[in-house]
C-alpha cells in the first residue's frame, strides 16, 4: 500500500502496489546490504549469493557515512558515554553531546533561536506540526502538496482539516489569508524537493515582510548538510533575516552521513510545543553513536577547506553526469545544478523497473526506479544519487551504461516529453 500526498487529504493507494513488488521480485526493494566499502561500494545480498556493487542508491552527497573520522567519533563515544544509550524522553534529559550539537545548530540558524534532536525526521516534523497547531500558536496551515510524505503525515494528525490548505500557489494563497485574518498563518514546503527544486526562498521572504502574522516552517532534509556556510543548508541561509518567523527540520542521515532528525526555531516556539510535543515526551535521546557521528560531521563541514573540496569534487561528478547525458540526448529536471541527484524518465514504471534491474545485473550499480506515488501516476524514472566518494570512473560507467539502456526507441519517444514531479 503506499500513501499518497497529492493532495489534501491522505488517501490510501494501491497504484504503486504491483510494481513494489515487482521491485522486490529484482531485489530492488527490502534489499539487503551486508557491508559498507570504499568509494560508496557495497556488499549485498543477490540471488547467486553476497556480491560488490557500486552504490548510487543511498542519498549521502558528501560521503562523510563511510569517513574515517566519522565512524572513530561514533565508537569513541559510545566509550565516552559509558553506554549505548540512555533511555529518558528527550523533554527530561539530554546529554552533553545533544547540547553541544543543539548549540551548533543555532549558530547555523543565527537569532534567538533553540534546537531540539529526535531519532527521526518523522519525529521532529510532528513535534513541529504540534507547535504550530497548538493553542498558543492556533495557525492555519498552507501547504505544498509537494513537501515530503512525513510532513502531510505529520500536519494532518496534528491540524483540524479545515485549518489546512494545500495548493502549489502558497505564497498568493497564504498572503490573501493572512491579511483577512488575525491568527497566524503557516507556509508549510520543503527546502529542497526530493525530486528536485528548491523553495522559492524569495516568494517565501516577501510573505514575511508584507504579512506580520505569516510564519514559515521548511522541511529541508536533502539540502541541510550540503548547501550553505557550515553546511546550514538553503533554508537557514536564505532566510536568515527572518529566523525570528521560521522554524526549519532536517536530517542528520543524509549530508551529516550519520542518524536522527532535528528542529530548530525561534526560542519562544521550541519552549511553547514542549507541552504539546507527543515525539518530545515520548522519544528516547539519540543513541550516543549517532551523536559521536553527527558532532564529527558537523566539525568537518564547519571547516571551510574541506566543506569546499567536498562540493568542488560533488560538483564535478555531477557535471560529468550529466555531459554524459547531455551527450545521448537525455536530459533532466535537475541538469547543471548542484542538487546531488538527478532523477532520469523512463516510459514507465515497468521500464524504470526493468532499466534498475539491468543496471544491477549486468553492471554492478544500485539506482533507484521511482514511480507512483513518488512521482505521477503511469510515470516511472530513475533517480541517481551522486556523491564526493564516487570515483570518476565509478560515474562514467554508470552514465554509459545508462545511456545505452535508454536508448532504445520505445523509451527515447516518450523520455522526451515526460517530465518527473517536482
Amino acid at each position: 500500500m503506499a500513501i499518497s500526498h497529492s493532495s489534501m487529504d491522505l488517501h490510501i493507494d494501491t497504484a504503486g502496489t504491483s510494481a513494489d513488488d515487482d521491485a522486490r521480485r529484482r531485489n530492488l526493494y527490502g534489499m539487503q546490504i551486508l557491508e559498507c566499502g570504499r568509494n560508496r561500494t557495497l556488499r549485498v545480498l543477490a540471488a547467486g549469493g553476497s556480491r560488490w556493487v557500486t552504490d548510487f542508491l543511498s542519498n549521502s552527497p558528501l560521503g562523510l557515512n563511510t569517513r574515517t573520522e566519522v565512524s572513530r567519533a561514533s565508537i569513541d563515544a559510545i566509550a565516552q558515554f559509558g553506554a549505548v544509550h540512555s533511555s529518558v524522553a528527550m523533554a527530561r534529559a539530554q546529554t552533553a553531546l545533544t547540547h553541544e550539537i543543539s548549540r551548533r545548530l543555532v549558530e547555523m540558524k543565527t537569532g534567538d533561536s533553540q534546537a531540539r534532536i529526535y531519532p527521526t525526521t518523522l519525529s521532529a516534523n510532528i513535534a513541529t506540526a504540534a507547535g504550530f497547531a497548538a493553542d498558543a500558536v492556533d495557525a492555519t496551515a498552507v501547504v505544498h502538496p509537494n513537501a515530503h510524505a512525513t510532513v502531510h503525515f505529520a500536519v494532518k494528525g496534528a491540524f483540524a482539516a479545515n485549518r489546512v490548505i494545500t495548493t502549489r500557489n502558497t505564497v498568493a494563497v497564504a498572503s490573501a489569508l493572512a491579511r483577512t485574518t488575525r491568527r497566524a498563518v503557516v507556509v508549510i514546503e520543503d527546502g529542497l524537493y526530493s525530486m528536485g527544486g528548491f523553495a522559492d526562498f524569495e516568494g517565501l521572504s516577501r510573505f514575511l515582510d508584507d504579512n506580520a502574522n505569516g510564519q514559515l516552517w521548511l522541511d529541508d532534509a536533502h539540502s541541510v548538510g550540503m548547501h550553505g556556510s557550515n553546511g546550514r543548508g538553503k533554508a537557514m541561509e536564505a532566510l536568515q533575516q527572518h529566523a525570528g518567523r521560521t522554524v526549519v527540520t532536517g536530517s542528520f542521515g543524509k549530508a551529516f552521513g550519520a542518524a536522527g532528525g532535528f528542529m530548530v526555531g525561534p526560542r519562544a516556539f521550541v519552549g511553547g510545543l514542549l507541552k504539546d510535543s507527543v515525539a518530545d515526551r515520548f522519544s528516547c535521546n539519540l543513541d550516543a553513536s549517532a551523536q559521536g557521528a553527527i558532532l564529527a560531521a558537523m566539525k568537518i563541514l564547519a571547516t571551510p577547506a574541506e566543506h569546499r573540496r567536498l562540493s568542488t569534487t560533488l560538483a564535478a561528478r555531477l557535471a560529468l553526469f550529466d555531459s554524459l547525458l547531455g551527450a545521448a540526448g537525455i536530459t533532466t529536471q535537475q541538469a547543471g545544478t548542484d542538487i546531488a541527484f538527478r532523477v532520469i524518465p523512463c516510459r514507465d514504471a515497468a521500464a524504470a523497473i526493468a532499466s534498475a534491474d539491468t543496471l544491477l545485473s549486468l553492471h554492478d550499480a544500485i539506482t533507484t526506479p521511482v514511480y507512483y506515488p513518488t512521482i505521477a501516476r503511469g510515470q516511472g524514472a530513475i533517480r541517481v544519487s551522486l556523491s564526493a566518494a564516487h570515483t570518476v570512473d565509478q560515474v562514467r560507467q554508470l552514465g554509459t551504461a545508462l545511456t545505452a539502456l535508454l536508448a532504445a526507441p520505445s523509451l527515447r519517444n516518450r523520455r522526451n516529453t515526460q517530465q518527473a514531479a517536482p
